[in-house]
């Protein structure tokens, strides 16, 4: 049954896929609390956390990242 969904699916224009794609997204996100992260991501994220702030002087204000690179 997946497979045939598939297919039919991929018969869709381009523009229609990616609106699906999209829809199919929002709704991931809007359950998202329902997704159980990973530890190792914690773990990872925390130690980010932590560089930051021990690490006050490296990095750069937002407002000068969106005027350089955005």
């Amino acid at each position: 049954m997946q497979d045939t969904l598939i297919k039919k699916l991929s018969r869709l224009d381009i523009d229609d896929r990616i609106t699906l794609v999209e829809a199919l997204w929002d709704s991931i996100a809007s359950d998202s609390n329902l997704l159980d992260i990973p530890e190792h991501h914690k773990n990872v994220l925390n130690e980010r956390l932590q560089s930051l702030e021990q690490d006050t002087q490296n990095g750069k204000p937002w407002d000068e990242i969106r005027k350089n690179y955005i």
